[in-house]
């Protein structure tokens, strides 16, 4: 196969299925459903911009769709932030998650948990003392280097001092909200964001005068402390989730089979994010991780999504003669910035069709799943990570219902150009299957 036979190819691909919604001349990052960001007006959702999750409406349309009620089971193998979880507890289901990424676990712990009017008054008693500490200079600096250059030398000492007095609190659900609210603020504090694969020096660095860092990084906690207040409601309260920090790939050794009636999930998509890069800054200055290795735990634990880790071999049966004998010779004749990538996406289809296989256990007959999934682009070569995914899902023994295209995504300027004859095929699509 050559470049000249890709549009053939793909709409050989899609005339295998039910692909709706295909027919979209450009791209947005403004659909409701899939974007994460349009949680910011919803309670709980708001505390964190997570922004590799989708919004509560999908998942509330999902479970309408499938007429879900409150004697129904719920299952995200890919829980991030929660929000599936989060949903399926105020609408009284039963729920189960799987995160591998103990940051984001927390995020999910802390908004899916039971409050009452005591643990919110013990949060306000405790942001108030945090308020009077008695600020320390000789706690030891982080021995990791680059966290040292993460804040502004003031700031810094008076992060490890907020980190200190949370950390010398008792443990209680009152604490566990402070240690959120701080953790929520830590990347407004500092000199770094978020940017793509990692974290960028901003441009305009926070500005506080001298000897006010304190203040400034309060003044955020309680802002935050705030909202997370004003969103509590014991009417939110209801069957708490069984989450579980581990692998996917765990889910049939916890997870009773034919138990489950949706599994509704966004993976990791195969465009070479490392979320342990992403999320570097909450995950070692919150003590997620404190060691390079519990780093690549973490990294050898996750989907092979991304190319910063040598990975192991695992599932080495997996083969897709689509991917394996058309797309990937292909991409191996290319000028890429890593040869790691073809093995990448490999691995990256190996390890769903396993998490797809435990998926297919664990629901019941009739009961359906639902992946949120982007394409993604390779040297201009489109990897069709829906289509792909549904025929794997098939194999397994999956009925593939619909693929719906919700839009199309924006790449890199360089990608476009190169795919700008195939872009209906960049596209952001939920892959909707039944057993």
């Amino acid at each position: 196969m050559n470049f000249y036979d890709l549009p053939a190819f793909y709409e050989i691909l899609d005339s295998k299925y039910n692909v709706t919604n295909n027919e979209l001349d450009s791209a947005t990052y403004t659909n409701v459903d899939c974007n994460f960001v349009f949680s910011a007006k919803y309670a709980r959702h708001r505390w964190f911009n997570y922004k590799e999750g989708f919004s509560p409406i999908l998942v509330e349309k999902t479970f309408d769709e499938y007429g879900l009620d409150k004697n129904s089971v719920v299952c995200d193998p890919f829980c991030g932030a929660g929000t599936t979880l989060a949903v399926a507890k105020v609408k009284g289901m039963k729920s189960i998650g799987f995160e591998v990424n103990p940051f984001a676990a927390f995020i999910t712990k802390v908004k899916t948990e039971d409050y009452t009017q005591k643990d919110i008054a013990s949060f306000k008693k405790l942001l108030s003392e945090l308020e009077q500490i008695v600020l320390r200079n000789d706690l030891p600096l982080p021995e990791n280097e680059y966290l040292k250059r993460i804040f502004e030398s003031e700031m810094l000492t008076i992060q490890l001092n907020i980190r200190d007095f949370i950390r010398n609190a008792p443990e209680s659900k009152a604490k566990s909200l402070l240690f959120f609210a701080w953790i929520c603020t830590l990347e407004e504090c500092s000199l770094y964001r978020k940017a793509g694969n990692g974290l960028k020096i901003k441009r305009k660095p926070p500005e506080y005068p001298q000897g006010s860092a304190f203040q400034f990084a309060y003044d955020r906690i309680f802002s935050k402390a705030q909202s997370m207040i004003e969103d509590y409601s014991e009417e939110d309260n209801g069957p708490v989730p069984k989450l579980f920090v581990e692998s996917v790939t765990n889910l049939e050794a916890n997870v009773e089979q034919e138990s489950i009636d949706l599994i509704l999930f966004s993976p990791p998509y195969a465009n070479c994010f490392d979320y342990t890069k992403i999320y570097y800054l909450e995950l070692w200055f919150g003590e997620f991780v404190n060691s390079t290795g519990d780093q690549k735990k973490i990294r050898m634990n996750s989907l092979r999504s991304h190319c910063h880790a040598t990975w192991p071999d695992r599932y080495t049966n997996f083969n897709l003669p689509e991917l394996n004998d058309q797309i990937l010779p292909l991409l191996r004749e290319q000028k890429l910035w890593t040869n790691r990538i073809p093995d990448m996406l490999n691995g990256y289809f190996a390890d769903m069709e396993e998490a797809l296989r435990q998926m297919y256990k664990t629901l019941k007959i009739g009961g359906h799943c639902s992946i949120v999934v982007s394409n993604s682009a390779y040297a201009g070569i489109i990897i069709p990570t829906d289509v792909f995914l549904a025929m794997i899902a098939e194999k397994i023994g999956f009925k593939v219902n619909e693929i719906a295209v919700e839009r199309l995504i924006i790449t890199s300027s360089q990608q476009y150009k190169k795919t700008e004859h195939i872009r209906k095929y960049l596209r952001e699509s939920i892959v909707k299957l039944e057993k």
